[in-house]
Formats: structure tokens, sequence, C-alpha cells
């Protein structure tokens, strides 16, 4: 099965301090997702160790996701793996990083992920996820 490395970059208008306040715990994960529907049922914080117990709707189906905090660097990056996966993910190596540019912030996400779906649908599902993602974080920040 082969690896499909998916790569996602947004540029916030706050300090990389604020951003990463915001990403420090996954309730903030909760607010940002529209698609799938998820809610939290472990402790949130994104520290090395953690392990972020998942369940989330698509439609009227429910599955668990639960994602372990592999490493932390404070400020820069955190890396989750998904360690119990919904069908049809096999695989799920996320790293999240944060680099500071001006007053800004640039997050970049890279995916490393295997499926039993074709890419030619992962992709564009992925893609459509992270752009929800980035207008939310987009939004909550402008309203600060």
């Amino acid at each position: 099965m082969d690896t499909y490395i998916f790569t996602y970059e947004t540029t916030v208008d706050a300090p990389i301090e604020e951003v990463w306040s915001f990403f420090h715990t996954a309730e903030n994960l909760v607010k940002i997702t529209s698609f799938p529907t998820i809610t939290l049922h472990s402790d949130p914080e994104t520290r090395e160790g953690n392990t972020i117990r998942m369940k989330m709707w698509i439609g009227p189906v429910k599955a668990d996701w639960h994602s372990y905090i592999q490493e932390v660097k404070p400020h820069e990056y955190f890396v989750d793996v998904g360690v119990k996966l919904p069908f049809p993910l096999k695989s799920w190596r996320h790293t999240h990083s944060f680099v500071k540019k001006g007053d800004s912030t640039v997050m970049r996400d890279i995916v490393e992920i295997q499926s039993i779906l074709p890419t030619s649908i992962l992709g564009p599902a992925l893609h459509g996820m992270f752009r929800g993602r980035a207008d939310a974080v987009r939004r909550h920040f402008n309203r600060l």
C-alpha cells in the first residue's frame, strides 16, 4: 500500500504565540472542523505522550479516532499519529508546523496517510477539510 503525502499551508494574521496557544488544545479542533462532526472524549491537551480520543460522525455513521501526540516542540511543531482510525484509513501521521513570518504565522500541515481509497478521492477530500479548517482559523483570529 502506497503512502500518500498531503500538504496544506495557511497564513494567519496573528503572532505565532497566539496561534500556538490556539492549537495547544484539541478543543479548538472541534471548533474549526465542520465536517466530519467531532467530539472529544479525553484530555485535549497537545502534549507529548497524550492520546486524544475523538468520535466522529459522517452522517449517521459514527467512528472512533485516537491520535497519539508523538512529538512536541513548542511554537514550532507537533506530530500526531493515528493509533485507532476510522475505515478506510490504514495509517495517519500529521505534522503541524508553525513558522513566524513578520507579524503573521504560516501553518504547514503535512499528512502521511495510507488508505484503501485512491488518491483521486482522498486528495480532494483532505483538501476540502483543510481548506474549511483554514477558513475557520482565519475567522477566529480576525475576531480577536
